[in-house]
């Protein structure tokens, strides 16, 4: 601990100190406030309940009693999956574009399961023998904010110096930063958005059944896929399943009889349900050479798809999902992404949205970006990060909806959508 002195006197900044997972979380409380402190972050599992106790979690998130804060450990720096081995720039994945690194699903995640109002995550720019460049610190606050989350701001040791000697470079970078934080705070109002959602991702999230929900979810918003957060015991709430084409069931372990039903309830109103085996298959077979990992059924007005084998690989799952739900009733289609992730939310009274895209890699100057929306907004604007004024994103009807062309822009964009 440090004493607090004048540092933040004029400045309005919380100074907060730092107590290691180990330490006595009580005594380094009592240490903060003798020097000054106006709180300490911990992440000892015994910290005292306390408002000056900002505490950090197990990115599983095992401790998931109610806290106005949350703070996670763990979570990958945003974007490309870098690598320093020979030539090479970017790892891959299994389709061959470059393997893209992201923590707005989990924000999303961390939020529904825990409801905090502030929420922290700490991670650290990657060793890649260069400093990190500024539109990467950009994309790593844009990623943390989308849903309502903030990054813990941490700065590459070459930065450090950098800044210390008060290079142009250094001043740029965190000018950059700075402008990202800034930009998000001003259109705080957009974290509370709704994530537009189309398939409902339904499990406790917990003990042996949290890697493969949470990498589902990864996966699912890593292909572009509209997905929901539904725990297995919020399923009974009136809205957990409305406006959904498709649900799909984790766990291993079945549901209780009541869940179980309301599943089995929406798939014959017309819903697709995607169990693992050992679920009963209701309704006449509907068998087909397109998805042999299934015994698919219909079911009232709907589809059941009940696993052969137990759910297992998580990249295979998100894409067997989407499948079975199809492309039918997209709420979203973008031509022309580049490398890039999106994140479509609207208001809850669905007056309002908003689009986010990360870009990684510029798109095909020559073949402009288009945005398909299902429901027919009225109009859009983009921003950036600078934040200065939108511009306009030209409209066209495209039936049963609507298209807009916004303009490219680098790092991240924000469509923001009206009527």
């Amino acid at each position: 601990m440090v004493r607090a002195g004048a540092a933040r006197s004029d400045r309005g900044l919380a100074l907060v100190g730092w107590s290691g997972e180990k330490a006595d979380a009580r005594r380094a409380l009592q240490a903060a406030r003798d020097a000054g402190l106006d709180a300490i972050a911990t992440g000892a599992a015994d910290a005292p309940a306390d408002a000056a106790v900002l505490r950090f979690r197990d990115q599983w998130l095992a401790d998931r009693s109610p806290s106005d804060f949350v703070g996670a450990f763990g979570p990958a720096w945003p974007g490309l999956r870098v690598t320093t081995s020979g030539d090479v720039d970017a790892e891959t994945g299994p389709t061959g574009p470059p393997w893209l690194n992201s923590n707005a699903w989990y924000v999303r995640l961390a939020r529904a399961l825990v409801q905090p109002k502030t929420l922290w995550l700490a991670f650290e720019p990657p060793e890649i023998g260069q400093p990190v460049a500024a539109a990467s610190y950009a994309q790593a606050v844009a990623d943390s904010a989308i849903h309502g989350g903030r990054w813990l701001v941490s700065l590459d040791p070459r930065l450090r110096v950098a800044l210390a000697a008060d290079t142009p470079s250094a001043r740029a970078t965190w000018a950059a930063l700075a402008q990202s934080l800034a930009f998000f705070e001003a259109h705080r109002a957009w974290a509370g958005y709704d994530a537009v959602g189309q398939l409902g991702v339904v499990s406790d999230y917990a003990g042996p059944h949290a890697f493969l929900a949470f990498e589902v979810l990864n996966l699912l918003a890593r292909q572009g896929s509209l997905a929901r957060i539904v725990e297995t015991r919020r399923v009974h709430e009136a809205t957990s399943l409305e406006g959904l084409d498709a649900v799909l069931y984790v766990d291993a372990a079945p549901p209780d009889r009541d869940v179980a039903r309301r599943l089995y309830a929406f798939a014959e109103a017309g819903g697709a349900l995607i169990t693992p085996p050992g679920w009963e298959e209701r309704g006449a077979p509907s068998e087909g050479p397109w998805l042999p990992g299934f015994r698919l059924l219909r079911h009232g007005a709907g589809r059941l798809a009940v696993a052969r084998e137990d759910f297992a690989d998580p990249y295979r799952l998100a894409e067997d999902a989407q499948l079975v739900m199809s492309h039918r009733h997209d709420r979203l289609r973008i031509f022309n992404p580049g490398t890039s992730q999106s994140h479509y939310l609207a208001s809850g009274d669905g007056r309002a949205g908003v689009l986010h895209t990360l870009s990684y890699q510029a798109p095909d100057a020559r073949t402009p970006t288009g945005v398909w929306f299902r429901r027919a907004w009225k109009e859009a604007q983009v921003w950036s990060l600078d934040g200065l004024r939108p511009v306009p994103a030209a409209r066209s009807v495209a039936e049963p909806g609507v298209e807009f062309q916004p303009p490219p822009v680098s790092v991240y964009s924000g469509l923001e959508l009206l009527g």
